[in-house]
């Protein structure tokens, strides 16, 4: 489910460019120019992020937060757009319940920063991650190792058990992620809008770890101002996927048996018994039998979980993968960049067929986006491809950009490091921003901003200005 973002301003040029923006990076946009149809659309349903004008036709914003604050229905995040260096504007918009402000004229990269901040201190960063899914990841392969066959085949009869828990074990990078994305894949291959919520157990807060996965009620803490729907309920009729589930702290495991023995939870904070129905489905690179050993994994939890145990192997038991591994990744970032990379050469693939890869298959993808980036030609040759990390205290071939720091010299900031690596990226895309930007990983906007800050120019047929050259190079 995409977060849904509620646009209220008079001005329709706003209105439209951020929309086309904000759709642009996996947003759901709904616009209203009057307070009078701002409450229709809340009437029709809660945004995750409201943007709202003080100025409009019918009244002043203020009005509409203050309802929001004094009903007794969930509080919608206001980001309140105020006229340019009216401070007491915004303190009132502050007063009244917005979380943040901005001043007109609004850029819409300021604007896409504020609302991402808001989205993860309410913790839906996965929701924000899920309907960008589509353009972060290639596309799945068909299988031609064995090893990677009989997980296909042991995927595939799963897929008609949709309540089995399903525990993936396999090392870093390996791929376990993609074996629940395709369990889920197989199992609702007649539902496409099934859910499918990844939670990453340790990146959770350890305080806040209920709350995200079982949700809260209005007054459980003190932060809690409105009852919100956890990550299970988000997962209703699809599945959960709780990957490094052994970082999860010991009473938060209690509770997750306790849910996958019945299928029901409270809230925290809450009396009622929610229902539902999904898989869940666990992973980790850990030795999970030796956590359970050493008193830092529940041993009730893992036999719960263990139901279907399903092992992913490391890249170098499989490496008949490899090939259409890495066929598959240079033609999903040569269209990322936008580069015209039409193969990979016999050389380059005998190459990576040689290497053990350490980091599976992510490290396989990681080489081969860098290579991408690169490849001065159509086809991706030997030459393009690093493998490996260089040790401590190795010599360093000369790379792509490279900061050398003499015993007694001054390491320079953090920002010029910043600024000559965008200049290189930018010299080695012959300037083309859109490119550079796709390469970097941020959006255009984000881009354009961070030029304008480095004192760069933005304009894409610009002549190039003099850059200070980047160290080490």
């Amino acid at each position: 489910m995409k977060p849904t973002v509620l646009i209220v301003d008079d001005d329709r040029s706003f209105r439209i460019l951020t929309e086309a923006g904000l759709a642009g990076e996996g947003f759901e946009v709904r616009t209203a120019a009057t307070l009078r149809k701002a409450r229709e659309e809340l009437d029709s349903g809660a945004p995750d992020v409201m943007v709202l004008d003080r100025r409009l036709p019918d009244g002043d914003g203020i009005a509409l937060l203050q309802e929001l604050s004094q009903s007794g229905s969930a509080v919608i995040p206001v980001i309140v757009v105020t006229a340019y260096g009216d401070i007491d504007s915004a303190v009132a918009a502050i007063q009244a319940g917005a979380v943040d402000y901005l001043t007109k004229p609004i850029n819409v990269a300021d604007l896409l920063i504020k609302i991402h901040k808001v989205l993860e201190t309410r913790g839906l960063r996965e929701r924000l991650a899920l309907a960008n899914v589509a353009h972060r990841r290639p596309i799945g392969i068909e299988p031609r190792s064995d090893a990677l066959r009989k997980v296909y085949a042991e995927l595939e009869r799963l897929s008609g058990s949709p309540q089995t828990p399903v525990l993936l074990l396999g090392p870093s990078g390996a791929g376990k992620q993609f074996a629940a994305e395709l369990l889920h894949k197989l199992t609702y291959a007649d539902n496409e809008g099934a859910p499918f919520v990844d939670v990453n157990c340790a990146a959770l807060p350890e305080q806040l770890v209920e709350s995200e996965l079982f949700g809260h009620e209005r007054g459980a803490f003190t932060d809690a101002k409105t009852a919100r729907r956890g990550l299970i309920e988000m997962a209703n009729g699809g599945t959960l996927f709780l990957d490094e589930v052994t970082e999860l702290p010991e009473a938060s495991q209690a509770k997750l048996l306790k849910f996958l023995d019945s299928g029901r939870f409270r809230r925290v904070g809450g009396q009622r018994e929610i229902e539902v129905e999904l898989r869940v489905t666990v992973a980790t690179n850990r030795d999970i039998q030796s956590e359970v050993a050493r008193g830092r994994f529940r041993e009730d939890l893992y036999h719960r979980l263990a139901v279907y145990v399903v092992r992913v192997p490391p890249l170098r038991e499989r490496r008949d993968d490899i090939p259409s591994l890495a066929r598959s990744f240079v033609e999903f970032f040569g269209k990322r960049v936008k580069k015209r990379i039409s193969g990979i050469s016999d050389g380059a693939l005998g190459a990576l067929a040689r290497y053990d890869f350490p980091g599976n298959v992510r490290e396989l993808r990681n080489i081969i986006e860098r290579a991408v980036i690169l490849s001065p030609g159509p086809i991706l040759e030997e030459s393009a491809i690093v493998l490996g990390e260089p040790r401590l205290g190795a010599p360093r071939p000369p790379g792509f950009f490279t900061v050398d720091l003499a015993q007694d010299a001054t390491p320079p900031t953090l920002e010029a490091v910043e600024r000559a690596y965008v200049a290189r990226v930018l010299e080695h895309m012959s300037g083309r921003r859109l490119v550079a930007a796709q390469a970097l990983g941020v959006s255009y906007p984000t881009f354009l901003k961070r030029l304008r800050e480095f004192g760069m120019p933005t304009d894409e047929h610009a002549r190039e200005q003099s850059v200070p050259a980047e160290p080490g190079r």
